[in-house]
């Protein structure tokens, strides 16, 4: 009997359960295909580029899991304000409370198996795209790349289940603290908020102060200040709330504003549009806080992926000064450098071994210092400090740069000598070649070849040799994982505000159905409608998306130490997201004019 309320209401609800189910379908599509990913043994172990891709996906997994409960948990609850009157009926008719957390129960496992079904079939489809794409950019030749992934498709099922078996147990505890008349009479219950000038102004200014100090922290958390996990909790706090502030007090105040205008009261049924958003906006503040975070996660996780794979080569610049360093180079590696055109710079370094010291010839060293672009600011080498008996830190550092650690098995301790005492050490002089030109971007298959002959020459791996073409590799590596990272987590964050956001807008249709035949008999067109519904469903959509925007703003200082400009090229991820959600942005329209216009004679 239970199974059969549950699927019941299940199917009469199958409008808003639809909302929901799209998005939760997406977001699995989207975990599975991060898990997947991060798992595939064969495309891990495929070439040292591929070897940062699991902590990428792993990391969006995370991300995407921690809000994924926030959504369900909203979205049930949401779906159980609008059946409370529904679950009334039935303890009126005497049902215990019991049984109708096991409807509920019931119906909320009955739709995240589907969705589950549905989102691993187009997880895979995604996992499959998305896979040869990547191993295509990062140039990794793997045939045996498995779509059909056993672990990731556990993982996926445990952890949705156990999200929708805690959405269960939430919407229960609810439900029980709620009396039978309450919930008869939920539906006849107008949730406005209304507050005074006064009340107003203290609020805006509460709101404007917690969303100031969100934003410190987060700019606190880019300057890799001590306490990190201060600012960051102080952020994920204090911005929310002051989010929901901001559309309780602030708001309704600009709509009001604009409906008063004499330019809006003239206007069709301009004054209907802004009535209707004025009194709904004390119930939209919560709904309209919790689509303006996930829409900022959206476009700041799209922006955040495609900013830093645009400033790769930026990034590997700043720190890096010599395009290659031959250790003991012989005669086919420096005729390769013939290629080279332009501007070239050839620095040669002697140096002998002894035991875990290594001795550089100083008079080298005062001819050409070495560039090491990880000094501090201001730091110089000094000709001065080679005389000294003990090198400064910071000549250590600069030679540390450029000796080829991997011939020792422990950190060795670097010395200088001059001509005298060099020639006194026993064993053979060793030779550094510090190559710098100004095309370095223009030769990659150049050091590329000279890496692999260095690494065959002296028996190093990938993972020990150190170079600036290595880190170039490495660093485009990450940032294409954090690019296709960052558009699907953006991608699985919009379809869960999209559909937050058409939850509310549909949930209401029913009744604004009535308020638009009444129009149609005072002699409101069609059109005129029509115009009103694309007018107050937009503003639903820009109000989020600039508040939204500010976020994105602010947010981005968090990202400093890992983006070189974290504004450059800001319209692309913007564009890119723009587009996405005018799509939604249609559909939301087009199925709320569905249920609300008359239909024509």
């Amino acid at each position: 009997m239970l199974f059969k309320l549950s699927l019941a209401g299940f199917k009469e609800r199958r409008q808003d359960y639809l909302v929901l189910f799209s998005g939760l379908a997406f977001v699995v599509a989207i975990f599975y295909m991060f898990e997947s990913i991060a798992t595939n043994q064969a495309l891990i172990h495929s070439t040292s580029a591929a070897a940062v891709l699991p902590m990428i996906f792993r990391i969006g997994s995370v991300l995407l899991s921690l809000i994924t409960i926030i959504y369900i948990t909203y979205a049930n609850s949401f779906l159980l304000s609008l059946r409370q009157r529904e679950y009334g009926m039935y303890m009126m008719l005497g049902a215990r409370k019991s049984k109708i957390a096991q409807i509920m129960a019931g119906e909320t496992l009955w739709l995240g198996l589907i969705a589950w079904i549905f989102g691993i079939g187009l997880g895979l489809g995604l996992t499959a795209g998305v896979s040869q794409l990547l191993m295509k950019v990062l140039a990794i030749h793997q045939t045996k790349f498995m779509v059909w992934n056993g672990k990731a498709l556990l993982v996926t099922l445990v952890l949705f289940f156990i999200l929708f078996v805690l959405a269960a147990i939430f919407n229960a505890g609810i439900l029980s603290k709620k009396r039978i008349i309450n919930l008869l009479r939920a539906d006849q219950k107008a949730q406005t908020v209304r507050l005074s000038g006064l009340k107003r102004i203290v609020l805006l200014v509460v709101a404007l102060i917690l969303l100031a100090l969100g934003y410190w922290g987060i700019y606190r958390v880019g300057g890799g200040d001590k306490s990190v996990i201060f600012d960051l909790i102080l952020a994920l706090i204090t911005i929310p709330v002051g989010t929901y502030l901001v559309y309780l007090a602030a708001v309704p105040q600009l709509i009001r504003w604009f409906r008063l205008r004499p330019g809006t009261i003239s206007h069709g049924l301009h004054t209907f549009t802004f009535g209707q958003i004025e009194f709904r906006m004390g119930q939209y503040a919560k709904m309209l806080s919790v689509v303006t975070i996930l829409l900022a996660l959206a476009l700041g996780s799209i922006t955040f992926g495609f900013g830093f794979a645009q400033q790769v080569q930026k990034v590997n610049d700043k720190y890096n000064y010599y395009d290659t360093i031959l250790n003991q180079p012989n005669r086919q590696e420096i005729k390769m450098l013939d290629q080279v055109k332009g501007s070239k710079q050839l620095v040669d370094y002697r140096y002998k071994v002894q035991d875990n010291q290594v001795y550089f010839l100083k008079d080298d060293l005062k001819q050409h210092k070495p560039v090491d672009k990880t000094l501090e600011k201001g730091h110089k080498l000094s000709n001065q400090d080679l005389n000294r008996p003990i090198l400064s830190a910071d000549w250590q550092q600069a030679l540390y740069s450029i000796y080829p650690i991997y011939q020792l098995k422990i950190t060795p301790e670097i010395k200088v000598a001059d001509q005298k005492q060099f020639n006194q050490l026993a064993g053979g002089t060793q030779r550094l070649m510090l190559v710098k030109t100004d095309r370095f971007h223009a030769y990659h298959h150049l050091w590329g070849e000279l890496d692999r002959i260095e690494m065959q020459r002296h028996h190093v791996g990938r993972q020990e040799y150190l170079s600036r073409y290595a880190t170039q590799q490495q660093l485009q590596s990450a940032a294409n994982g954090f690019e296709f990272m960052g558009f699907f987590l953006g991608v699985a964050f919009l379809a869960m505000m999209a559909s937050t956001l058409m939850f509310k807008v549909l949930s209401g249709a029913q009744a604004d159905r009535k308020r638009y035949t009444m129009l149609m008999k005072v002699g409101a067109t069609r059109g005129d409608m029509q115009r009103a519904i694309w007018r107050e469903i937009g503003w639903l959509f820009v109000i989020p998306s600039m508040v939204g925007a500010v976020h994105v703003i602010f947010g981005l200082q968090m990202f400093r130490p890992l983006l070189n400009n974290p504004y450059g090229d800001l319209w692309i991820p913007f564009g890119i997201f723009a587009i996405l959600y005018v799509m939604y942005y249609f559909i939301t329209v087009g199925l709320y004019q569905k249920i609300v216009l008359p239909k024509r004679a």
